[in-house]
């Protein structure tokens, strides 16, 4: 099963307490459902197991180094919703990962509307995971160690934090 990964900001989703109610806050669209020419980024991973990857080809492009949260998604069920995926070159330093990126395209307000709501129900289903700066450090390490990435092909500020 292909999975999706995007990150998120869980305060944003949690303005309104998306696991009681039905609504979602402005901030949460309007940032963490950025579009950029109708598309949204997300990282492909064929299962949970292989979810450093994604996290790495997130993280190592980051200026900075902070706590973040990201939402797994089924490629099977946006699929379903007809939100069409489409593999384009990721923006990250990983030359390994680099192929693993996808875009979500053609998006309109209305399927940009299903995302929100697919974004919510996999909140509500367990699929909301948080990264540590800690956990984010040893990944990054770890990445460095096995040749996946080089220390100095990442920003001078993240540099400084590992």
């Amino acid at each position: 099963m292909s999975l999706l990964i995007r990150k998120i900001n869980k305060a944003k989703w949690f303005q309104i307490n998306v696991l009681n109610d039905s609504d979602v806050s402005a901030d949460a669209i309007t940032n963490c459902l950025k579009t950029s020419k109708n598309t949204l980024s997300v990282w492909n991973i064929q299962e949970e197991s292989d979810l450093d990857n994604a996290i790495l080809a997130i993280v190592a492009s980051q200026d900075h180094l902070d706590t973040i949260d990201i939402v797994i998604l089924e490629h099977t069920s946006l699929i379903k919703y007809n939100i069409k995926i489409v593999a384009s070159p990721g923006d990250t330093p990983i030359n390994t990962l680099i192929d693993t990126h996808r875009d979500l395209e053609e998006l309109t307000f209305s399927k940009l509307g299903i995302v929100k709501d697919y974004i919510v129900e996999r909140i509500r289903n367990d699929k909301l995971k948080r990264y540590t700066v800690a956990t984010l450090k040893k990944l990054l390490k770890s990445a460095i160690e096995n040749g996946l990435i080089k220390k100095e092909d990442l920003k001078e500020t993240m540099r400084e934090k590992i």
